[in-house]
């Protein structure tokens, strides 16, 4: 009686845990939330592990921009909080976009090198599917202020 017991127990936890396998949709929002949380704290060996090949110049580009001062307002303003506004796959669930909520925001001029504190900011992501994984694009922004798409 005691191993029939255990034998329905362990079925009954592989069909609930197979059941919990992420959507498309959780996959994309988890991996845009991830990259936002690192980039945002400026964490950006971690940001690139959520980005495409083509988007590592740029964050290499931001990370030589950090200074002490800049990790020590950080921890004095306290870490940037996330959250998902929207988020939509394309049809073929090559693309997505996310649209991201992020709270008390950090953004670090690459002209003067200081720091501004935003205390809310949407950033809308732009998603790509590479072997299986989603991947963050975070292309060089243009003069106008948009980022380069190709």
């Amino acid at each position: 009686m005691n191993k029939l017991h255990i034998h329905i127990l362990s079925i009954f936890s592989f069909i609930c845990l197979s059941c919990q396998q992420q959507t498309p949709k959780s996959q994309i929002e988890q991996t845009a939330v991830d990259f936002c949380e690192a980039f945002y704290n400026f964490n950006y060996p971690i940001a690139e592990e959520w980005s495409t090949p083509s988007s590592l110049s740029y964050l290499s580009f931001l990370a030589s921009n950090i200074q002490q001062k800049h990790i020590e307002q950080l921890k004095a303003q306290g870490t940037a909080k996330v959250s998902v506004v929207s988020s939509e796959i394309d049809a073929n669930s090559e693309r997505a976009t996310v649209v991201c909520e992020i709270k008390n925001a950090h953004i670090i001029s690459p002209i003067s090198g200081e720091m501004q504190q935003i205390s809310v900011l949407q950033d809308t992501l732009e998603l790509m599917r590479e072997r299986n994984k989603w991947l963050i694009r975070m292309d060089i922004p243009r003069q106008n202020g948009k980022r380069n798409h190709d």
